[in-house]
This record gives structure tokens, C-alpha cells and sequence, in this order.
């Protein structure tokens, strides 16, 4: 049984287990409401009538103080998840640029903080749907939406995906063509490409006749 400890200004100054302890000048000794926990002893309110001492839990406080304290936790949670992969970050990073690995390597690490990010938003959502402080407190999450590697590819890999003759028929068009030119520019200035956003200028391409049709699509596959 929770005793909870009050003072003469009807504060309550903090709580104990032993229910053997005796009340001493200027404090007195309540029993603590239904349901109560230490980490809600601030929103206990304290009520006295006709000599009577009765606590009551203000519990829409509660369960607001329940839910913003759980979703702390969650980010916090969250956080060491992700700097948990750090290292499989940074040695995709370090591979990719040493030749060892690709671009692909970097981009499953990312997916898996990603999943993480996004999972934790869900819960965060869900403990903000709950109605009752004991089942927030209790809540309890994973890592559970799934995030697929983003497609890209580096510029180089892209690039190899032309055959020599197309990519020498792009340039040489590019030099009298402003739109194609300024499509070569983006792409020589990019790290690395997106497929479905290079579809338009691959499908341009094909109609000005410099890929022949059909090739888009095994660029892009």
C-alpha cells in the first residue's frame, strides 16, 4: 500500500511504501488514490473536508504528462537505435569510396534508419491515441515499418549504362540542343541519379532518335 506524506499547507511532500510509518508534527499520513504512480504524484490533488483528507488524481493532466514523458522516451529509444548503426554507415562509406563497395551497401543502411524514424512516428501516434495513463506507460514498440533501399545509382553506374556510339551521339547533339545540353549539365553535376526521375529525359532521348526505342526501359531496368 502507497502512503502519501502531506504537510500542513496540504502539499504532498512524497510517499512510502511502509505502512507502519507514523505521521509526526505537521505531516500527515494518506493512503494514495486507485491506480497511482510516483511518476504522477504531481497531479495528485489533495482535497480537505470536514476534517477529511481525500486524494483524487487530475487525470486528464495525468494522462497529457503520461504521453508527452512515454514519447520523450520513444525518441530517446529511437536515437540509440540509429547511432546503434552508425558504424554499418560508416563502413558502407568508407568501402564505397575506397571501391570496395556501392552505393547499394550505403543505401540498405539507410533504409534501416529510415525504418527506424518511421516506426518510432507510429508509435509516438499511437501512445498519442490512448486514453488510459497505465496503457501508456506500459506501451511498448519495434521497429516495424518496412522502408525499401532507395533506387539509385552513381553517376558512373548510370553512365555505363549507355553504349559508347549513344553516349557519343548525346554529346554531340547536346552541342546544339540547349534542353539536352542542360540535361547533360544536371547529369554531370549529380553524385548520383534516381531512375524514375531520369524516365522523361531517357523517353526525350528516344524520340529525338539518340537511344534507339526500347532502350529507356533497359537503361532504367
Amino acid at each position: 500500500m502507497t502512503i502519501l506524506i502531506i504537510d500542513n499547507a496540504n502539499q504532498i511532500t512524497g510517499y512510502s511504501q511502509d505502512d507502519s510509518l507514523q505521521a509526526w508534527d505537521g505531516v500527515r499520513l494518506v493512503p494514495a488514490p486507485e491506480g497511482f504512480n510516483p511518476a504522477l504524484l504531481a497531479h495528485c490533488i489533495v482535497k480537505v473536508s470536514k476534517g477529511k483528507t481525500t486524494i483524487t488524481l487530475n487525470l486528464d493532466a495525468a494522462l497529457t504528462a503520461a504521453k508527452a514523458a512515454r514519447c520523450n522516451q520513444i525518441k530517446d529509444e529511437a536515437a540509440r537505435l540509429i547511432a546503434a548503426t552508425d558504424w554499418k554507415k560508416q563502413r558502407a562509406e568508407e568501402r564505397d569510396a575506397a571501391g570496395w563497395g556501392n552505393l547499394g551497401d550505403i543505401d540498405i543502411v539507410l533504409a534501416e534508419r529510415e525504418a527506424i524514424r518511421q516506426s518510432s512516428n507510429a508509435a509516438e501516434l499511437a501512445v498519442n491515441a490512448l486514453t488510459d495513463v497505465t496503457a501508456v506507460q506500459a506501451f511498448t514498440w519495434s521497429v516495424d515499418v518496412a522502408v525499401p533501399a532507395p533506387n539509385r545509382l552513381t553517376r558512373g553506374q548510370f553512365l555505363d549504362r549507355f553504349t559508347k556510339d549513344e553516349r557519343a551521339a548525346i554529346l554531340t547533339a547536346a552541342d546544339s540542343n540547349g534542353t539536352l545540353k542542360a540535361w547533360v549539365m544536371r547529369l554531370e553535376n549529380s553524385d548520383w541519379i534516381k531512375p524514375a526521375e531520369a524516365t522523361p529525359g531517357l523517353q526525350a532521348l528516344e524520340i529525338a532518335g539518340l537511344i534507339q526505342p526500347g532502350r529507356a526501359a533497359a537503361i532504367l531496368a
